[in-house]
């Protein structure tokens, strides 16, 4: 009887150990394009500064697609189980529409996979599946992908919408930011956009003008400065480059003036389409999201210039 009970607390451990990972383990990542740093941080419940020193790089590493990094072990469980979480799910049959112009159909549930797609407002589709906060349809011609779920709607919808082209692919899609939609338009700037918005998450630094903090024309001068345009870094001299743009005629990558704590132009931001504009806000929120027309914003809007 002794020997079966040890036999039984020796295979106890043997599952435990079994189940979770050492210590020493790490699990890798392949990078695609759009990650960082912050973002990887986030997903995998870890710091900027652990993925850093398990790696041997700096926080103003510029990740290329492709390439490898290893995740602390610390965060290997927790990663292992949300992905399980995340696991498509199977729906009962149900058809959804598009409730926003230019919505992206995708090869796979987020936004780093290609794009299939543009599909207009009003266009139906089967719900098959969803992952996470990605639906997977089907289309009336039988073509089948990923959509943001936000930008869907329930039933089948009362609008004709016009033929979707098999070949028709726009340069942007929607870019989803907590709590909010950014219609990434079409533009020449769209490399400009991508950079910025890689970018969400990093922290407020005043002065900062790497991934490692930004102030708000730290922020500006350090996206541009990846495009080959040099500006200075003051909110104020920015504002004096380029040429002027009025706000109906706004397009993505122009830059965004606002006076907030002082007098003249002291806040500047990015164009990002939609009314919004991403932003190295302030300490405690970083770069982010913003509307251009919201109750702090729109009454300090200055004005824009377009440098590109």
């Amino acid at each position: 009887m002794r020997v079966r009970r040890l036999s039984g607390i020796i295979a106890a451990i043997a599952i435990i150990f079994v189940s979770f990972p050492s210590a020493g383990a790490t699990l890798t990542h392949k990078i695609n394009r759009g990650d960082t740093l912050w973002i990887l941080a986030k997903k995998n419940h870890t710091s900027v500064a652990a993925i850093c020193r398990t790696n041997g790089i700096s926080e103003n590493t510029t990740l290329k697609p492709g390439t490898k990094l290893r995740i602390p072990s610390n965060y290997v469980a927790r990663t292992a189980a949300l992905s399980q979480k995340r696991r498509k799910t199977p729906v009962a049959t149900q058809y959804v529409h598009t409730e926003q112009d230019a919505v992206c159909l995708r090869k796979g549930p987020g936004t780093q996979f290609a794009k299939m797609v543009v599909l207009p407002r009003g266009t139906t589709g089967k719900l098959l599946a969803k992952n996470g906060n990605w639906a997977k349809i089907a289309l009336g011609d039988g073509r089948t992908g990923f959509v943001y779920a936000k930008l869907l709607g329930r039933g089948t919808s009362s609008v004709v919408p016009r033929r979707v082209p098999q070949h028709q692919v726009l340069n942007e899609c929607p870019i989803t930011d907590t709590g909010s939609t950014v219609n990434e338009e079409c533009s020449t700037n769209g490399d400009i956009i991508r950079s910025a918005l890689a970018c969400r998450g990093a922290r407020y630094r005043r002065g900062g003008t790497s991934r490692g903090g930004f102030d708000c024309s730290g922020f500006t001068r350090y996206i541009y400065a990846k495009h080959g345009v040099k500006l200075p870094h003051s909110s104020a001299a920015q504002a004096s480059m380029g040429k002027p743009v009025s706000k109906s005629e706004l397009k993505p990558g122009d830059l965004v003036f606002f006076t907030t704590y002082r007098r003249g132009i002291s806040h500047v931001g990015i164009y990002v389409g939609n009314g919004q504009f991403v932003h190295a806000a302030t300490y405690g929120r970083g770069v982010r999201v913003d509307s251009l027309n919201n109750s702090y914003y729109g009454p300090r809007y200055r004005g824009a210039r377009r440098v590109k």
